[in-house]
């Protein structure tokens, strides 16, 4: 078991005690275990559950593994009687390493061989013991020095632990290593510095990609077309009909396998973590009877999907498509929480003068109108009668009639308790149900998510309404978790992207109709509808390639990974791109009657969007190869990664999540370390190529979720998108080259014989560095997105 700094110090004396009469009579194995073990597990505060003892790999047998929660520390016994011999005199702890090689081969033979383990294993930290002597050292370093060039602390005989045992706990104790005080104590903070990326040299990197007029106008005609007028009012039914796409749909071009796909919202929460019911809202059946059933309940209805899916879309469509006869009869209000820019601070007083607003322009119904009023407050009337001021009925009818109307007066000047006392008067004289829709609030932040809930549950618990609030799977995980939601129970639904291309094919459809005049747009600017006509003309030419190519096809799927607004965004952002020359295209498609769109065109348009060159942060495609340490092995550390998660031997078959702990070992055992594999999860998951069990987003520093899952996104990147020119020549400006002379050849340049010539380089580059994994893995295989570049 596991033990604090005091218990520990005691052991040790008790194990000097117990020591000193029986020295030097054990071999390894007897050392191990009255030794080794005593020193780690009852006086360094280790338990047996972090070991992995004598693990045998690559014909190696290594005699301790510890882990903190992951690998971190291996330890390599020997005998009692290899008596490791010191410097005489020395009282320091540090030692250095080239020192000790020197002067005592049995000491360097221990420290390579314990180094050697180390590095192949991705582990930083090295012990080497023999039950009475301790040598420790970083077998693992990121300043640019050799490990066994550096220096190690050496505690020469158990009485000197004892003597100076602080430090032996600070940085041996599981604690200790858990706070890498040994990398603190030997290294320090100073790191080698990774080389500069190409994308330093440039002026004003990453620029602003200028349009011409033609460009200008097309991307904002799309915009109006494509977006802006399917949100009249005047269309949303004929737009609901011709473009509405059922959630759930399993796409045939999803890089990843349908299990996955299926369980999309899978482990919302961690396995040992209780949480709220939740259900898809639509099955192979439609809509889930239970989604309306939940109306009778004094509960919100939860209705989780991610960002983009068509949550909207999705309340749109039930209002006025598939349950239109419930809603026909019924007084909805939807009130968009995204759109509101300016959203009070109190959602108190938004939310119901944006539903009394609603009741007056759609429905008619003014709830301060003088006949309404009465009819609300006729039992209050009946009372106030019947009160203190029923003398002046008949004596001053005049001053009767001002306190009644003040009566009333305070009555309605309560915003909040009028609109409800309002509402239950309608559903029962006009046998109304209310129904509230609360969208978009997971645009907002967690304070204004937190409150929208509140709001939703008092309104639902205490109004005569039932009450819809869409939300995001993490915002709903972490709510429940430890948010507003922890404390009631409400029912949820999950809300599953549609078929991407599907979609598009139908929303291209519809904007060809309005482009081309055969659905009426009333009071647009001239310059907008002179603009149609182009419009209409890429609308075609795009519809005709999206229909005709697969990999156009599989790209936006992939790389949208479900998001729908997404999906839009790359179709219009290439309508108006800069770095595509659509007037071309359209003069082509007008004198030959066709022009297909190759996908590095598309791709080009995506990839900068409306930068000059590639920037990570301001385009959704991730630059695989990145690094976060001074290690050229890096460049492959996150596809490898997403590779191993999409091994079907490492993953749930239901879900597709991989387990911390294994993906962890098996990145390590390519020599990784722990730190190299955190920032590549947290760069893989914050460009949506991985994702997390309940949804939780990884921070430096904080221990990671406990398993991760590859996305279509990250899929479509090693599997195709590493495998094309346009992507290389991008992400070259952005990525760190280790050797030299590699680096000397890139140049930042715009002429496409030179940036050929600059994506050879730089393909043999990251060849020269794959070497170095000689076959270990099959998760990725960066050679044969080589062979397909040549």
């Amino acid at each position: 078991m596991g033990c604090d700094y005091e218990s520990g110090r005691a052991k040790l004396e008790k194990l000097i005690e117990w020591y000193t009469p029986n020295e030097y009579k054990r071999n390894e194995a007897t050392t191990r275990l009255y030794l080794i073990d005593t020193l780690f597990f009852e006086c360094l505060g280790w338990d047996k559950d972090d070991v992995v003892t004598e693990e045998y790999s690559a014909n190696e047998r290594v005699d301790y593994i510890f882990s903190a929660p992951r690998r971190i520390l291996i330890v390599e016994a020997k005998r009692e009687g290899n008596y490791f011999e010191l410097p005489a005199g020395n009282g320091r702890i540090e030692c250095s390493i080239p020192v000790l090689s020197r002067d005592y081969p049995n000491v360097k033979a221990a420290l390579d061989q314990v180094t050697h383990y180390c590095q192949t294993r991705g582990v930083p930290f090295g012990v080497v013991c023999n039950g009475h002597q301790i040598i420790s050292l970083v077998a693992s370093r990121s300043d640019g020095l050799e490990p066994l060039k550096g220096k190690a602390l050496v505690f020469s005989s158990l009485n000197f632990m004892l003597e100076n045992f602080l430090q032996l706990w600070q940085i041996l104790s599981k604690p200790g290593i858990e706070e890498k005080n040994l990398q603190t104590k030997l290294v320090g903070a100073i790191t080698q510095s990774i080389p500069a990326k190409l994308s330093v040299s440039i002026p004003d990197y990453p620029g602003v990609k200028n349009r011409n007029v033609f460009q200008t106008d097309l991307q904002v005609v799309s915009e109006l077309v494509l977006e802006d007028i399917t949100r009249h009012r005047e269309l949303e039914t004929r737009f609901l009909a011709e473009c509405y796409c059922q959630s759930g749909a399993l796409s045939q071009h999803a890089l990843i396998s349908k299990h996955m796909m299926e369980a999309k919202y899978a482990a919302l929460f961690d396995s040992n973590s209780p949480g709220p019911t939740v259900a898809p809202a639509i099955s192979r059946e439609g809509i889930s009877p239970d989604l309306l059933s939940e109306s009778l309940s004094r509960r919100p209805i939860l209705l989780i999907g991610d960002m983009g899916v068509g949550k909207t879309s999705f309340i749109k469509n039930l209002i006025n498509v598939d349950a239109a006869t419930l809603f026909k009869n019924a007084l909805s209000f939807y009130i968009d929480l995204g759109s509101n820019a300016t959203l009070s601070e109190n959602l108190k007083d938004f939310i119901p003068i944006e539903m009394i607003k609603q009741l007056r322009e759609e429905e008619k119904i003014d709830i301060e109108e003088r006949n309404f009023v009465r009819g609300v407050y006729n039992i209050d009337l009946e009372r106030f009668s019947k009160s203190i001021y029923a003398d002046l009925r008949e004596s001053a009818p005049g001053s009767y009639k001002d306190k009644e109307i003040a009566f009333l007066g305070g009555l309605v000047g309560n915003i909040t308790e009028h609109l409800r006392r309002s509402l239950s008067h309608l559903s029962k004289g006009r046998k109304k149900q209310i129904v509230i829709f609360l969208d978009n609030a997971d645009q907002r932040d967690d304070e204004i998510q937190q409150a929208v809930f509140l709001i939703a549950q008092e309104l639902a618990e205490n109004w005569p309404a039932t009450v819809f609030v869409a939300l995001r799977p993490e915002t709903f995980h972490r709510s429940a978790k430890v948010g507003a939601l922890s404390g009631y129970h409400p029912k949820a639904f999950t809300i599953s992207p549609p078929r991407i291309d599907t979609v598009i094919e139908k929303r291209l459809r519809f904007a060809i109709k309005l482009a081309s005049g055969e659905i009426p747009i009333t009071s647009l600017p001239g310059n907008i509808q002179a603009n149609l006509t182009n419009l209409n003309g890429i609308l075609r030419v795009f519809l005709d390639s999206f229909e005709r190519n697969k990999e156009l096809k599989e790209f936006i799927e992939n790389i949208s990974g479900g998001n729908v607004r997404l999906a839009l965004d790359l179709v219009k952002g290439f309508f108006g791109s800069g770095h595509v020359d659509t007037e071309k295209i359209i003069n082509i498609y007008y004198e030959s009657g066709s022009y297909y769109i190759p996908l590095h065109e598309f791709i080009r348009g995506v990839i900068y969007g409306d930068s000059e060159d590639y920037h990570p942060d301001r385009s959704p495609i991730a630059n695989l190869f990145d690094v976060s340490q001074h290690n050229a092995k890096e460049h492959f550390l996150l596809p490898l990664t997403i590779g191993f998660l999409l091994v079907p031997g490492n993953a749930n078959v239901e879900e597709g999540f991989v387990d911390n702990a294994i993906l962890y070992e098996k990145l390590q055992s390519l020599g990784f370390l722990p730190e190299q594999i955190d920032n590549a999860i947290i760069r893989g998951v914050r460009k949506k190529l991985i994702e997390t069990s309940a949804r939780r987003m990884p921070q430096p520093g904080q221990i990671m979720p406990q398993a991760f899952r590859a996305t279509t996104v990250g899929a479509y990147h090693i599997t195709r998108l590493c495998h094309l020119f346009s992507y290389i020549d991008a992400i070259i400006t952005d990525t760190p080259i280790f050797d030299a002379d590699n680096r000397k050849q890139l140049i930042n340049t715009h002429h496409i014989k030179e940036r050929l010539d600059r994506a050879e380089v730089f393909r043999k580059y990251l060849d020269s560095q794959w070497l170095e994994f000689g076959g270990l893995t099959n998760a990725f295989d960066w050679s044969q997105a080589s062979d397909g570049l040549c």
